[in-house]
């Protein structure tokens, strides 16, 4: 192990000067001090361990300064030298190729200063430091969790901190998943053969693939699982700054899945609140709906649509299992994240048997939505309407929506374009339709079950006996008996137009009560 000096890192961790390593070497060599030198055979006024400083002055003035750069290189990595610092921006506006060429064969360390930033402050930085031993590890330890921590406030955190983990241990880092999906990476190590050497393991594992050392651990923050792999084949992973990196690492990943978890329970529960208070059309709740829905960016007074979304248990080839504790769960998560990938707002509560949302009755990403929807869903919306106390019969339009897109086979339907009898439908009182439908279809309901599924059956076939008893496997006399039995019971004709529409709804009302 090190001694606790001063180091490379240490310096690169300084926030405040921007100093970046712009060469493939080792960050935790030791410092002594940092002197800027702009003369030749520098080395004599330079004492081993120290950092050269320059601006690059005197190659300019040369016709042919790629060797001097290569000799400098070489020059400096003879006399014990732990670095270079070329400042940026001042005589040449990026650091000589050559110089870095040669660097990069000797893994030395090549620092670019930014033209902004004295010398003079790094030399005091780097001074001040050194004469302040007895601190050294408090102070890399709380510069190197900064460093880590502000990760948290990036648009992809767990992407963010593996680049700055990578880049404080000069290594390969990988983030994989449960089922061995690279969530993030930086470096350029295998991590196809290095997920094969995780599978079925946990804990800390240390192994190599080819020319990698490699360092893996496991961690399942929440109900997730995740290995965090660092690798590399030019620097020791057993630097004493690899240890604290790590853990501060691992207990971030921590941080960052449990408090998305905790954002996502949140905010589910939440939306199911707002949701089934709209629904159901509370006067008392009105006003703390309309306040929360201008909230969540539905803008004052809004217009909304209220959604029923359902799948059957092959959605998606029943593929749904492998990312999902439910159906209800896989379906909400892919109407989510379409919605997300639209810009679409969407607000989603949880009822037997399905889902009911809440969208913008305006917004124009409802259409590309509704028109994406994934293969075997069924969505239908009501019409649009601004008062909450509504919501109860806006739930309703939006049911009877759902069941013609059931009958026509398609993914949505809105209410505004149904038919004639389900908009009819609708608009009565679900309990007093129930009484009517119940009386139309009494003598069947009591014990002739099979005939009432018959009809059912017979009313979806168009009332074609041949396609009936295809469908059935029966003789079309069969068919033609069973039709006359039904017309005697009902006390109808199923010839008549007027009989058979007050028998289809009927029937409508009965079957939209059983998914309701």
């Amino acid at each position: 192990m090190l001694p606790d000096r001063f180091r490379l890192v240490d310096l690169l961790l300084e926030p405040d000067l921007g100093l970046r390593l712009v060469t493939d070497a080792d960050p935790n060599v030791g410092i002594t001090g940092a002197h800027p030198i702009e003369i030749e055979n520098p080395t004599r006024w330079l004492q081993p361990g120290s950092m050269m400083l320059t601006t690059g002055s005197r190659f300019p003035v040369l016709e042919h300064p790629q060797p001097a750069y290569r000799e400098l290189i070489r020059e400096l990595v003879g006399a014990g030298i732990t670095a270079l610092g070329y400042g940026v921006g001042v005589i040449t506006e990026d650091i000589p190729r050559s110089l870095l060429d040669e660097a990069e064969r000797h893994r030395f360390a090549v620092v670019a200063i930014p033209s902004e930033l004295p010398f003079m402050e790094v030399v005091g930085r780097v001074g001040a430091a050194v004469q302040a031993q007895d601190s050294m590890l408090l102070r890399r330890t709380l510069q190197m969790q900064n460093h880590l921590l502000e990760a948290m406030t990036a648009e992809a955190p767990e992407a963010d901190l593996v680049a700055r983990l990578a880049g404080l241990l000069r290594s390969s880092v990988i983030l994989y998943n449960e089922v061995g999906d690279v969530v993030a990476s930086a470096g350029g190590a295998p991590v196809h053969l290095i997920r094969n050497q995780l599978r079925g393991r946990e804990g800390r594992l240390l192994f190599r693939v080819g020319r990698w050392a490699v360092s893996a651990h496991s961690i399942s923050p929440g109900d997730q699982y995740y290995w965090l792999a660092l690798a590399s084949k030019t620097n020791e992973l057993s630097d004493p700054l690899t240890d604290p990196a790590v853990e501060v690492s691992l207990r971030l990943l921590n941080t960052i899945e449990r408090t998305r978890q905790r954002a996502t329970v949140e905010n589910r529960a939440r939306h199911t609140a707002l949701v089934r208070a709209l629904v159901s059309g509370d006067p008392a709740h009105a006003d703390t709906v309309l306040e929360q829905l201008e909230m969540l960016r539905f803008g004052p007074d809004p217009d909304v649509r209220l959604l029923v979304l359902s799948a059957a248990p092959e959605y998606d080839n029943r593929r749904w299992v492998f990312r999902a504790n439910s159906l209800l769960e896989a379906v909400e998560a892919d109407v989510s994240g379409l919605a997300r990938d639209l810009g679409l707002t969407l607000l989603l509560a949880r009822s037997e048997g399905g889902l009911v949302g809440v969208v913008p009755a305006g917004a124009e990403a409802f259409e590309s939505w509704s028109a994406n929807l994934p293969q075997g869903l069924r969505c239908g919306s009501s019409e649009p309407f601004t008062d909450p106390t509504r919501g109860p019969e806006k739930l309703r339009e939006a049911r009877w929506a759902w069941r013609a897109a059931e009958r026509r086979g398609r993914a949505a339907q809105r209410f505004e374009d149904v038919g004639l009898a389900d908009w009819l439908l609708a608009a009565r009182d679900p309990e007093a339709a129930l009484t009517r439908a119940t009386a139309v279809l009494a003598p069947l309901l009591d014990g002739h079950e099979d005939l009432m599924d018959f009809l059912v059956l017979h009313l979806a076939r168009e009332l074609d006996v041949g396609r009936t008893a295809r469908e059935l496997n029966l003789h079309p006399n069969t068919v033609r008996h069973r039709v006359k039995r039904v017309e005697e019971l009902l006390g109808c004709s199923l010839r008549s137009p007027r009989d058979v529409a007050d028998v289809h709804l009927a029937l409508e009302v009965l079957a939209e009560r059983r998914t309701a």
